[in-house]
C-alpha cells in the first residue's frame, strides 16, 4: 500500500473552500476516474471518531484524473480556528485508498 501524498491545508472559518486534485501517475500523465468515488473528513485528531467536517466529493472530468472537493461555508464555520487533520480517500470499485492527508490550519474569520 502506498502511503498518501502530503498536502497541508490553510483555510479560512467561514468560507467556501475548494480543492482541485488531478490524479496522476507520474505527475503529469491523467489517471481516468470514471466511476470512481471520492470522500474527504476533517477530524481533530487521526484516530477520533468525530467528524468535524466533511467535503463534497465530485469527479469533474473522469478521463482528465480530475476531482473538485468543496468544503461549504457553512461547515467551515462550524470549525474552531486551530489544527485539525484531513485526508482524501478513492473507492475504486471497492478498493479503498488513502492517496492525500495532512494538516489543515483553520484561520478565525473576522466578518461574520
Amino acid at each position: 500500500m502506498a502511503q498518501p501524498a502530503d498536502q497541508d491545508l490553510i483555510i479560512t472559518r467561514g468560507d467556501t473552500e475548494t480543492l482541485v486534485v488531478t490524479i496522476t501517475t507520474d505527475g503529469s500523465t491523467a489517471v481516468d476516474i470514471t466511476g470512481r468515488t471520492y470522500l474527504s473528513q476533517i477530524r481533530s485528531q487521526q484516530d477520533s471518531t468525530t467528524i468535524k467536517a466533511s467535503f463534497t466529493c465530485t469527479v469533474t472530468s473522469g478521463a482528465a484524473g480530475q476531482v473538485t472537493c468543496v468544503l461549504s461555508a457553512t461547515s467551515s464555520a462550524t470549525l474552531s480556528a486551530g489544527l485539525y487533520f484531513w485526508d482524501l480517500q478513492e473507492n475504486a470499485s471497492g478498493v479503498i485508498s488513502t492517496i492525500l492527508a495532512g494538516n489543515i490550519t483553520v484561520l478565525a474569520d473576522v466578518t461574520r
